[in-house]
C-alpha cells in the first residue's frame, strides 16, 4: 500500500490506524483463523534471525517450536474482549535459548503477533517499584500536587528526558499542567495547545489503545505485505504496539528535536483525562518488561 501525501490540511483524515508499516524495532505476523500467514512485516530475519522467515500463505507451525505454537495459539485463545492485548514474555519461539516477546490482539478475521527481541529484565523489579510510587501518590487528594508527583516519579522510572502530564480541557484543548524534566531543557509546564493539535482520530486510538511508543523518528518504517487483503482492506493496527508513525507528527518531533516519545493515556470515567506525554531527545526504546508497569502506572 502506497503512503499517500499527508499535510496540515488534511491530517484530521490520515488512517492513521492503517498506514501500512511498522516501526523497525519488531516484526509482525498476522494469521487466519487456521493459523495460515495473511500478512507480515518484511523485517521478519532481522527480529527473527537469518534464515527465519515464512512466506504468505504458509502455516505459522512451519518455523516455529510446536511449544512456543501452542502458547501462542493459547493466548490467542483468551481474546475475549475487544481491543484486548494478550502478552507474553521469554517465549523460546524456535525452541532454543534464544528468547523472544509477543503481543496478540485481533484485527479483524485476524490474529496479530507482534514479536520482540527479549531483553534478559527486571519486569519483578518494574512492579515491584510500583508500590512504593503509589504509596507516594495515594498521599495527595488535590490533583496538583498529585500530577506533579506522578511526572517526577514516571520520570524517575523511565529515566526519561521529558514527562509532561497534558490535561484535556472541556473544548478538548490541551495544557501541560505538570511536568518533569532536565534541567538544561526548556520547560513546557503551563503551556496551551488549540484541540486541533492532536486530531480526532488520534484522540480515539488514545483511548482504545493506552500505549504509544516511538522508539527513533528517524528509523526507516517497515512495509507490511501484502499492504491489502484478499477483501481489498489494509491491516488495521489500531492495537499495536509497533504500528507506525504519521508523516506529519515525525515533523512535528523533528521541529521540537525529540528523538522519541512515550504516551500513555490517563482515563477517568471511560472518558480520556489527559496523556502522561514523554519525550526523549535521542533513540529510546523503552524494554519491553517495563512497558506493563507504565501502564499500570496510568
Amino acid at each position: 500500500m502506497q503512503r499517500q501525501d499527508v499535510n496540515l490540511t488534511n491530517c484530521d483524515r490520515e488512517p492513521i490506524h492503517q498506514l501500512g508499516h511498522i516501526q523497525d524495532f519488531g516484526a509482525l505476523i498476522a494469521v487466519n483463523s487456521d493459523w495460515i500467514v495473511a500478512h507480515r512485516s518484511t523485517n521478519l530475519e532481522a527480529i527473527l534471525g537469518e534464515g527465519r522467515t515464512i512466506a504468505l500463505g504458509a502455516s505459522l507451525g512451519q518455523l516455529l517450536a510446536q511449544a512456543a505454537l501452542a502458547e501462542l495459539r493459547s493466548a490467542a485463545s483468551s481474546l475475549g474482549m475487544s481491543d484486548q492485548v494478550e502478552r507474553l514474555f521469554g517465549l523460546a519461539l524456535f525452541g532454543t535459548g534464544e528468547l523472544f516477546d509477543c503481543a496478540l490482539h485481533s484485527s479483524g478475521a485476524n490474529t496479530v503477533i507482534e514479536v520482540e527481541r527479549h531483553v534478559t529484565g527486571d519486569m519483578n523489579r518494574q512492579l515491584g517499584v510500583l508500590r512504593p510510587i503509589m504509596t507516594r501518590l495515594e498521599r495527595h487528594t488535590d490533583v496538583q500536587p498529585l500530577v506533579d508527583e506522578a511526572a517526577r516519579q514516571l520520570r524517575h522510572t523511565l529515566e526519561i528526558d521529558r514527562v509532561m502530564v497534558y490535561r484535556f480541557r472541556e473544548d478538548l484543548s490541551g495544557e501541560v499542567i505538570a511536568e518533569a524534566a532536565r534541567e538544561d531543557l526548556e520547560k513546557f509546564h503551563g503551556l496551551r495547545y488549540p484541540r486541533s493539535d492532536i486530531p480526532d482520530q488520534a484522540r480515539a486510538l488514545y483511548l482504545r489503545n493506552r500505549f504509544r511508543i516511538i522508539a527513533d523518528i528517524d528509523a526507516e518504517p517497515v512495509p507490511i505485505e501484502p499492504g491489502l487483503s484478499l477483501t481489498g482492506d489494509p491491516l488495521d493496527l489500531s492495537m499495536s504496539s509497533l504500528r507506525a508513525v504519521s508523516p506529519v507528527h515525525i515533523e512535528y518531533l523533528k521541529n521540537m528535536g525529540v528523538g522519541a516519545s512515550l504516551s500513555i493515556s490517563i482515563i477517568i470515567g471511560g472518558k480520556l483525562w489527559g496523556l502522561f506525554a514523554c519525550h526523549h531527545y535521542g533513540p529510546k526504546l523503552l524494554p519491553y518488561s517495563s512497558r506493563p508497569a507504565a501502564e499500570l502506572f496510568s
